[in-house]
């Protein structure tokens, strides 16, 4: 009895986490573990990983390579298991795998909106508000491009990387303080190797197993800041990809650093633009061309940047960054990031009224 319970006992654990993320009560696991057990984890990231002097995400790859290769060498030896245990075995720690998920960060999926916590009660844009919006946000943009560098020339790359890392982390922590979320943890921010993510059209990975947030160095330099924002607000608990995309957005345009509200403002446009392509393809190419010549010459740029980091690979991503999202209960699955919109104006609407 005690050896088959010994035996299944990862795919049991993997079994009683989804239950447990299934069936527990939002208000339950955003009380007991997105601010209770969850923060115990993060000092324990914090503490270990933390403090290595490169991404500890390679640590992780590392392992899986490893895990990979004494498989395949299982295969050669004299004696090998018989097929049916070497596939148990592989299930096995895929439901380990999935176990820690769950402890180290999963249960967030259960947990209440960003939107709900905010009483941000946020309605579909019409088409008369999106222009408008999308001529405020350039216009603003426009206003912090020029105290950086009044010239269509490109921005130096240092301009937005310089002590970003601390910069970020700093800009997240006061958005959580200011919306009454924990925020006292030491999450790292790392860049990982070019083109690492965005060979699968993924620009940033929050790596439960490490804690740690990390963004492709071949992300536009101007892009960066939000970027890293977005993937230290997953550190901090936060699943939804609206979600952190709303408060990397606040984190940065109420930072005080003029990059970082470049960044904010100027992602925060291209979901505004990409929105309005999606309605009215004519119409976007109208107001493209009716931005500040100073906006459009960065626009192109950022075009031109992602066509050089742009591969067929990133049809896989999608797919699988779709499957993830959906099977974790993101309804819209990649569409999810698009809702940050809505999120942002209902912010800016309320504040304006305060």
């Amino acid at each position: 009895m005690f050896e088959k319970i010994r035996k299944w006992k990862w795919v049991l654990a993997a079994a009683f986490c989804v239950m447990l993320w299934a069936f527990l009560p939002r208000p339950f696991i955003e009380q007991y573990y997105s601010r209770g057990f969850f923060l115990l984890v993060r000092k324990l990231m914090d503490n270990t990983f933390g403090y290595l002097p490169f991404p500890a995400y390679y640590l992780f790859l590392g392992f899986l390579v490893l895990m990979v290769v004494n498989w395949i060498l299982h295969f050669f030896r004299e004696k090998p298991q018989p097929f049916k245990e070497r596939i148990f075995t592989i299930f096995s720690f895929a439901c380990a795998m999935l176990s820690f998920f769950f402890v180290l960060w999963g249960f967030n999926y259960s947990r209440v909106s960003v939107e709900d916590q905010l009483y941000l009660h946020t309605k579909p844009m019409s088409q008369e508000v999106l222009l408008e919006e999308i001529k405020s946000t350039s216009g603003q943009l426009y206003n912090i491009r020029t105290q950086i560098m009044d010239s269509a020339h490109s921005m130096p790359q240092i301009v937005f990387i310089n002590n970003i890392e601390d910069n970020a982390r700093a800009a997240i922590q006061e958005t959580l303080k200011e919306f009454n979320f924990p925020y006292d943890a030491r999450v790292r921010g790392r860049f990982v190797f070019e083109d690492m993510f965005l060979y699968w059209n993924v620009g940033g990975q929050y790596m439960p197993f490490v804690g740690e947030a990390n963004v492709d160095d071949g992300v536009f330099p101007s892009k960066k800041p939000f970027y890293l924002a977005h993937e230290m607000a997953h550190s901090f608990g936060f699943t939804a990809e609206s979600d952190c995309n709303f408060l990397a957005y606040v984190s940065c345009v109420e930072s005080g650093k003029l990059p970082f509200q470049y960044s904010g403002e100027l992602n925060y446009l291209l979901y505004l633009l990409a929105e309005l392509k999606s309605r009215d393809a004519v119409l976007y190419d109208t107001i493209t061309t009716d931005l500040p010549d100073i906006i459009r010459a960065d626009l192109e740029e950022i075009r031109l940047h992602q066509e050089k980091h742009t591969y067929k690979t990133g049809v896989v991503g999608n797919v699988v960054n779709e499957l993830y999202l959906s099977a974790l209960g993101v309804e819209d699955g990649i569409k999810n990031y698009d809702k940050m919109i809505l999120l942002v104006y209902e912010w800016k609407a309320r504040k304006t009224v305060n």
